[in-house]
Order: C-alpha cells, then sequence, then structure tokens
C-alpha cells in the first residue's frame, strides 16, 4: 500500500508517496512527471506559493517519512540507485558518511565523473558588459565571474533565462563576437 503526505509548505496541494512519486491535487490528483538532473537524481517541477520551483524528489521523500533527529545534512541512497526513491531505500547521513558509502559501494568514480562534467561546464571564458558604462571585463569562468560580482544569476544570463546580472550583460568567448554588444 503506497502512503501519501503532504510536501512542506504546500498547503496539502501537493502529496510525495513513501513509493517515490509525486502527486498533484490542485486538478485532478495526477501523477507528476520527473525528470533526471545532470548527476541523475530525480526532479520535478512544482508550483507553490505562485512560484515555480525544482524539487528533488528523494529529499521530499526522506523529509516527509523518515525522521531526522539529528539534523543531518544529505540523504543517502542505500542501494546506490538515484532513480529508486522509496522511503526504505533513503536514510540521513552527513557528508562524510555520503562520500564514504559511495567508496565502499564503487560509486566514487561517478561522483568524480559528475562533479568533472559540472566544473567543466561552468570553465568557459565570458565576457561582462556593463549596462550603465559599456566597459568590458573578462573572465576565465562562470564561478570567477560570480564571485567577482557577488551574484549568482550570471549563468541564468549565459542560459538566456535573464537579460542581466549585476547589472552586466554576459556572453561566453568564443564564435563570432564582434556581433556581440
Amino acid at each position: 500500500m503506497e502512503t501519501w503526505k503532504p510536501i512542506e509548505n504546500s498547503q496539502g496541494k501537493i502529496l510525495v508517496s513513501d513509493k517515490g512519486r509525486i502527486k498533484s491535487m490542485l486538478r485532478d490528483g495526477r501523477i507528476l512527471k520527473v525528470q533526471e538532473d545532470k548527476k541523475g537524481y530525480l526532479r520535478c517541477r512544482i508550483t507553490l506559493n505562485k512560484k515555480k520551483i525544482c524539487i528533488k524528489v528523494h529529499r521530499e521523500v526522506a523529509k516527509a517519512f523518515i525522521p531526522n533527529t539529528k539534523n543531518l545534512p544529505q540523504v543517502n541512497h542505500k542501494d546506490g540507485n538515484k532513480k529508486n526513491n522509496s522511503a526504505e531505500n533513503l536514510e540521513w547521513v552527513t557528508a562524510k558518511e555520503n562520500a564514504e558509502h559511495a567508496m565502499k559501494n564503487g560509486l566514487w568514480e561517478n561522483v568524480v565523473r559528475d562533479s568533472e562534467r559540472e566544473n567543466r561546464s561552468r570553465m568557459i571564458r565570458i565576457v561582462s558588459v556593463s549596462v550603465e558604462t559599456g566597459e568590458k571585463k573578462i573572465f576565465q569562468s562562470v564561478s570567477e565571474a560570480e564571485r567577482y560580482f557577488k551574484s549568482r544569476h550570471i549563468s541564468d544570463v549565459l542560459n538566456g533565462k535573464r537579460s542581466k546580472a549585476a547589472g552586466n550583460i554576459f556572453y561566453k568567448i568564443g564564435g563570432d563576437e564582434a556581433a556581440k554588444p
């Protein structure tokens, strides 16, 4: 038998099951579709308080069904399968315990590979152009620009989700730079 509980702050409109499924009670109680993120975790897009957010299924299952009395920060998949989000397969752990589990079960290569892939995707040279002055500045990576401007929205600009961040527009170096501002 599948058990359902409301997701935190959803006023009972979005439910999570102990089997790792998400259901919307806004219309017809349909099961919501999930997507795999870059690291292989299942996520689901929902609307809470008129804001669209992305939730990680395993974390919602753990919050709803597994007591976290020690206030541990991470959720571990006991069998190493990131798609098996049933409550019985999840546990709250420290970052160290999670890493040790990955090493012990031969999953560490996956963690390293995913981390390197994410780092490579952020190691692109970019240019910022001040909207106010037109001044250009070159950065060796998205992370460097985010640290410089104290903004986490620069990648959103590069991905077309925002037009500017920190009073600047940004573009990747490469291709036809003459066409850029």
